[in-house]
């Protein structure tokens, strides 16, 4: 049977998807395809190889097409994968002890300013002291709930950590600091109910992610900071630097995101973006923080990370930046991806070496 035309179709199907691995994103649905088409290149690698095979041995005038594409979506996939290997980072998932912890998952009902909102609670069942983790969703400040992150939540939770996932008020009609100070609201309340939770508030972290990362890494800088570790993926470091530098292309048109959540340019209230960047917050006695960030990152700058990095260090500060290679910005949203494994061993380690037991 002449099977080299379905198989062409199929391979040139899969190389729009793979294109993306190489292609910049110019908009959000790119960004899109560019996460799944990295993030899912083991898998991509596995099926076009398979159809490459399957192309060497089929017959027909599109044979030569058919494993041409075919050769080149798996040349295409391979690029992340090679990167990672190179890196020396792990490939494999991280091995997470099973502590037979059955999770709880309950709505906390909460108001912020005038808005009914509610955190999402993950709690282990038992226990009357376990350490405590506040997530913090991304979205550009404007999108995105507590229901955000829901696997990374889930996992942390079937650790022993109560996980608690906040939510905040949405810019462009609530502007900086309306949602850092939703944060702190969130986090006094459940430390004020630590017996009802059952938790430790001396062992506690925030893990941030992109817009939340940069409440997160606020809320840890802050003098009288009760955190005693900062995980921040891709968080935004720097919102001057964002908006006059930004990135190419620039998929999300950050300067206007940033203008929505500031409600002004830094020339029009640059002492409101010095309290609003991380890296003009960074204190001695900061807690051990984890800045884990993507070196194709086309919404934050993964050079800003060194900047934070560098920044803490000097001022004897317990830091460690994980730079994953060929990694776009939100690529943990794909659970089971390339670089979701290697993140998630390192946040659990660095959890355990700060907060666990």
């Amino acid at each position: 049977m002449n099977a080299s035309l379905p198989l062409l179709v199929v391979a040139a199907a899969l190389a729009a998807l793979c294109a993306w691995i190489v292609v910049p994103p110019p908009n959000g649905a790119a960004i899109v395809a560019t996460v799944a088409a990295i993030e899912l290149s083991p898998y991509l690698f596995a099926l076009n190889t398979i159809l490459l095979v399957a192309a060497c041995r089929s017959r027909g005038p599109f044979r030569i097409a058919a494993i041409f594409v075919s050769a080149l979506n798996v040349a295409l996939c391979a690029c992340p994968i090679g990167a990672l290997i190179v890196s020396g980072e792990r490939l494999v998932a991280p091995e997470l002890s099973d502590k037979g912890v059955v999770v709880d998952e309950s709505s906390i009902p909460f108001v912020l300013g005038d808005e009914q909102t509610e955190m999402r609670a993950y709690l282990p069942r038992g226990g009357v002291a376990n350490p405590v983790v506040f997530a913090v969703y991304g979205g550009a400040w404007q999108h995105g709930s507590p229901d955000n992150d829901a696997f990374l939540n889930r996992t942390l939770a079937s650790q022993g950590y109560a996980v608690f996932a906040l939510d905040y008020r949405h810019a462009p009609r609530y502007r900086f600091p309306d949602a850092l100070d939703d944060v702190r609201a969130e986090v006094a309340y459940v430390f004020a109910h630590a017996a009802r939770y059952r938790i430790d508030p001396a062992r506690a972290a925030i893990i941030g992610h992109s817009s939340g990362g940069e409440m997160a890494e606020l809320s840890a800088f802050e003098a009288g900071s009760h955190f005693r570790a900062l995980v921040s993926y891709s968080g935004a470091v720097d919102l001057t630097q964002g908006y006059e530098v930004t990135p190419d292309p620039d998929p999300i048109d950050v300067r206007t995101v940033i203008v929505a959540y500031m409600g002004g340019r830094p020339a029009d209230s640059p002492e409101r973006y010095r309290a609003a960047s991380p890296i003009d917050n960074v204190r001695g006695g900061a807690p051990p923080t984890l800045l884990i960030y993507g070196d194709r990152d086309h919404v934050v700058d993964f050079r800003s990370a060194l900047r934070l990095r560098d920044a803490l260090a000097a001022r004897g500060d317990d830091v460690s930046l994980l730079t994953l290679p060929w990694t776009e910005h939100g690529f943990e949203d794909v659970p089971w991806g390339l670089h979701s494994a290697v993140a998630l061993g390192a946040v659990e380690a660095f959890l355990r070496r700060t907060i666990g037991d």
